[in-house]
């Protein structure tokens, strides 16, 4: 009141505007959060308005509430005579400064520029000229390493994310608008809030809730790093998909990163291989051959074929088709059972190109899986002029000249347990695409030869008494310069399901160099598909 009546005539009293940044939307589950922002506020102050002998009292207090260093303060304000940036503090801190700088104006710390004593100014933007603002805001990651790197990281000298999670929703997490409030100062330079100022509020990004369950997560990465250390191998990966709603609840990998501390070695574990890393999937495409077989009546399967006491080779090859068991004869549906070779490649002579080859573009192989990760490679499959050889045919059936991803297997199994329906894996909670692939009757029958195949086959590791387990084991040599080496991929993709739940699990080793006979999938990925599955159970999601 004194001021106002004996205010200089020079006063001027302007109207004042300040910005308050938006920030970017959080990342979540149900329960946690794996990616938030905080907002950092810069602090700016015209060195010559501090009084000169009440410096040493400002540098004090200062570096008290701040954690500025002493000696960085008094170069900071020796060196400059206009409005610097004194330091970048949290929100805590900046509430701290605030009722600091009612401190420091009562002492009269500052001068007073036309009756107003202009204090440190605290913003959350940085001005860039031409109307443009820099939201001034840190992104966290609570759970370091964790589901790295599907979830991605924010790169803020882009102002974007990057790969995962963060990329893919970039446009609904980054920040909207910034909030503007425009009014009069009073004295001390504040703005005063009456009928004349103006509010409004930023706009935040939006935040982004995820199918994942955050403890299965962990806790199946922790199985997976075990398991990369005990089988040699260069990466070990995970997933588990609801087969009815295409949830995922978990997908990991043994390669992960901390997003907030990258290191060089951590570069090559930035790539996301579940859908970047293309490979011949070996005999965990000899159900879908199967199937395709059956879609088009070609197959009865208790039909016995010549299994060549697994050593053939017929006029159109070069060398031996072989198996690793010796059977005199088969059943075909015993050929995905024990897994043989020379079996699915006579019964996949009897498909045209045509029906083979749609019969894959049907499964998703050489397309995108629509799964919620950026940059995906689809893959390829024979043409259809290839799939006029014999010997491509023969070799598609089984797994080689193949390229797929890990989420294409995965969601190509998934319509074996979901009555043959095709679901698109969704890591967020958002709606899941559905369209028919097989008949019913199709993925009923191959879910039955499935789970013969962990009751008598390869994957008799898999079996649990109090919970229905099925899947096909895969283990294919890995192409060097065009030569097979002794280094093996090797996976596993089944379901496990009770009277309330189907899951639809997958599992692959990645260049495993273990010895015989352990780079097998029936002894790697086998027994760490069991292991998700107990894990499951500890957690209440299987098992009523």
């Amino acid at each position: 009141m004194f001021f106002s009546v004996t205010k200089p005539k020079s006063y001027f009293n302007p109207k004042i505007t300040k910005i308050e940044s938006a920030i970017r939307g959080s990342i979540k589950t149900k329960n946690f959060t794996l990616a938030k922002s905080e907002k950092i506020y810069s602090v700016y102050i015209n060195p010559t308005y501090i009084v000169s002998d009440k410096k040493r009292m400002f540098i004090d207090l200062f570096s008290i509430y701040t954690g500025v260093d002493k000696k960085t303060l008094y170069r900071k304000l020796r060196k400059h005579t206009k409005r610097i940036l004194l330091a970048k503090v949290d929100l805590k801190t900046k509430q701290q400064l605030v009722y600091l700088r009612k401190i420091l104006d009562y002492y009269r710390v500052f001068t007073s520029i036309n009756g107003v004593r202009r204090a440190y100014d605290i913003e959350s933007v940085v001005y860039m000229g031409k109307n443009k603002y820099e939201a001034l805001f840190k992104r966290l990651y609570p759970y370091g390493d964790t589901f790295e790197p599907f979830l991605g990281r924010y790169l803020k000298d882009k102002g974007r994310g990057d790969n995962g999670i963060e990329d893919y929703y970039d446009n609904i997490l980054r920040p909207q608008k910034n909030g503007k409030i425009v009014g009069y100062r009073d004295v001390s330079g504040n703005i005063i809030y009456d009928k004349n100022s103006i509010v409004q509020y930023p706009v935040n990004g939006k935040d982004i809730e995820l199918n994942i369950n955050l403890v299965l997560q962990r806790r199946i990465e922790k199985l997976l790093d075990e398991a990369k250390s005990l089988y040699q191998a260069k990466e070990v990966m995970a997933a588990v998909m609801d087969s009815k709603t295409g949830k995922i609840l978990a997908i990991a990998t043994s390669n992960r990163f901390n997003p907030l501390r990258i290191t060089k070695k951590d570069i090559p574990n930035m790539k996301i291989s579940a859908i970047r890393y293309l490979y011949e999937p070996g005999s965990v495409m000899k159900p879908i051959t199967f199937a395709i077989l059956l879609e088009n009546k070609k197959v009865n399967p208790y039909e016995v074929l010549n299994a060549y006491n697994g050593k053939w080779k017929p006029k159109w090859r070069k060398t031996y088709i072989r198996d690793d068991d010796a059977f005199a004869w088969l059943s075909a549906e015993n050929a995905l059972v024990y897994s043989s070779n020379i079996v699915i490649s006579q019964l996949a002579l009897r498909l045209t190109p045509k029906e083979f080859y749609e019969g894959l573009k049907n499964f998703g192989f050489s397309k995108y899986s629509g799964i919620d990760l950026p940059y995906e490679i689809k893959g390829v499959i024979r043409s259809l002029r290839e799939l006029n050889y014999p010997i491509y045919k023969s070799t598609t059936a089984y797994g080689y000249g193949i390229m797929v991803n890990f989420i294409q297997l995965l969601k190509a199994y998934n319509a074996f347990n979901n009555n043959g329906i095709e679901v698109t894996p969704k890591i967020a909670n958002v709606q899941s695409v559905a369209k028919r692939v097989i008949s019913a009757k199709t993925a009923n029958e191959m879910l039955r030869i499935l789970r013969k195949i962990v009751l008598k086959g390869t994957a008799k590791n898999a079996y649990m008494e109090d919970i229905f387990t099925a899947g096909k084991t895969g283990t294919a040599h890995v192409s060097v310069n065009n030569r097979y080496e002794k280094i093996y991929n090797s996976s596993f993709f089944g379901f496990a399901n009770d009277k309330s739940h189907k899951y639809t699990i997958g599992v692959t080793f990645l260049d495993i160099k273990a010895p015989f006979p352990n780079y097998f999938a029936s002894q790697s990925a086998v027994p760490l598909f069991k292991k998700i599955v107990i894990i499951m159970k500890d957690e209440k999601l299987i098992g009523d």
